[in-house]
């Protein structure tokens, strides 16, 4: 009987299971900082004033911070 015919050949299960780990890694949702809300506010409060809207600093934040969070997922 020949050697090289009683040798398997082992599966390899390390490529399926590290491509689970960084698929579950992958959807960290992370906050907006404070300044890309600020920016982001600043943009709306501008073109708010170029197209004469009503509005406020508060208002221009949320809407921000809305669009921001919406965005991220």
């Amino acid at each position: 009987m020949d050697k090289k015919t009683s040798i398997k050949p082992t599966p390899v299960k390390a490529t399926s299971s590290s491509s689970k780990a960084s698929s579950k890694a992958a959807p960290k949702k992370v906050a907006p900082s404070q300044e890309e809300i600020a920016l982001r506010a600043y943009f709306i409060s501008e073109r708010r004033q170029q197209l004469g809207w009503e509005g406020d600093p508060v208002s221009d934040w949320t809407d921000a911070e809305q669009q921001l969070i919406a965005e991220s997922k």
